[in-house]
């Protein structure tokens, strides 16, 4: 096979962009007018960090790291600039196995034109592999129409700066608010932060964020969603939550920790937040479930334990807390065409996730 071609050479399609256009960038951290959601700490620490910097030193340091990764976070704006340009740095150029870097350290771009009420996708950003500067055009069209914009933010990687470029002669407003108001805070694992989205859009969360018409907070934490007290409190800490979801059985129904603290997790959380909708969800179907008899028989105790306690909760008065089976996220068909790896969704799987839980809509009306 020849060495010397490059994939670029016979498919421009596939080229990473690059963009030398004029425009005028404006700085999320510096122009109002640019709304950064998913993020609700943003404000006040200047940064697309998912927790609070004074949380170093009370979370483990995988969280705190896994924190840096603005999953979830979300640049919403209108304008009418016919391109759209984006520049970004990213911390590092962490690069998985099993996850398209597009996902990883990328962005995308949705856009919704006056009068219409879903949101569309454009592209995603494309790079030269690997990088940590990026910059390209998300948005490219021949009419200055009135749309409004959302850009999510990267799944898997720190986000140092990032700048959203319009022509000189556009303008630049908010957003319209929410159908809903009020944020959805989920607490969880991989799944939840967005392995393995191959584009941010594409994450479970993101989804139902434009589907729903409403903000989501993503507090998922790779492999390190163990439901500890100081997640619990940090929650505590959010303004205008008008539902809780908790998804964390992934990670702490292996190491046996939910059988400890889900009780603790939810009370915390019910310290603060007495009559806000709480959500708990079971894992959804891996591969391994069905074919080892040890991880099948843990499935089926942890489903039992989280349903179990969502009934005791519910029999000691809490009339607004719900259990949703995570084998039926899939659906019932080809839920072994849902995954990367066995374990983590591809844009499919998140798309069925994201499907199944839109009856969460029916839970807090979003009318």
């Amino acid at each position: 096979m020849e060495k010397n071609i490059k994939i670029e050479d016979v498919d421009v399609n596939m080229k990473a962009r690059q963009t030398n256009d004029e425009f005028v960038f404006y700085n999320p951290l510096k122009c109002k007018k640019l709304v950064v959601e998913g993020l609700p700490f943003f404000s006040k620490e200047n940064n697309y960090y998912r927790v609070p910097k004074n949380y170093k030193d009370k979370v483990t340091d995988a969280v705190f790291w896994l924190a840096g990764m603005p999953s979830g976070g979300q640049i919403r704006f209108k304008t009418n600039s016919k391109k759209i340009i984006v520049r970004l740095k990213n911390f590092g150029d962490y690069q998985m196995c099993h996850m398209a870097s597009t996902g990883q350290q990328g962005v995308d771009l949705y856009y919704r034109v006056k009068g219409e009420k879903e949101y569309k996708f454009f592209t995603c950003s494309k790079f030269p592999f690997p990088s940590i500067d990026i910059k390209d055009t998300l948005f490219d069209a021949d009419n200055k129409q009135d749309k409004e914009i959302i850009i999510n933010l990267p799944l898997y990687e720190g986000l140092e700066s990032i700048e959203i470029g319009i022509e000189q002669d556009a303008y630049l407003k908010k957003p319209k608010k929410h159908k809903k108001e009020g944020r959805v805070v989920v607490y969880g694992t991989s799944v939840t932060q967005g392995g393995c989205a191959s584009r941010p859009g594409m994450s479970w969360t993101n989804i139902l964020s434009r589907k729903l018409d409403v903000e989501f907070v993503n507090l998922g934490f790779s492999g390190s969603g163990l439901g500890e007290k100081e997640l619990a409190e940090l929650i505590t800490t959010i303004d205008n939550v008008s539902l809780l979801v908790l998804d964390y059985e992934a990670n702490g129904g292996a190491t046996g920790d939910m059988e400890h603290n889900l009780e603790q997790f939810i009370d915390i959380l019910r310290s603060k937040f007495k009559e806000v909708p709480l959500v708990v969800v079971s894992k959804h179907i891996f591969a391994v479930d069905i074919y080892k008899e040890k991880d099948m028989e843990r499935r089926r105790f942890y489903y039992h334990f989280q349903k179990d306690m969502v009934d005791k909760k519910k029999s000691q008065g809490d009339n607004n807390i719900y259990f949703i089976d995570g084998s039926l996220l899939y659906g019932k068909k080809d839920i072994f065409e849902m995954t990367v790896d066995g374990l983590h969704p591809t844009d499919l799987g998140f798309y069925m996730i994201a499907k199944y839980l839109e009856e969460i809509d029916h839970i807090y009306d979003i009318g």
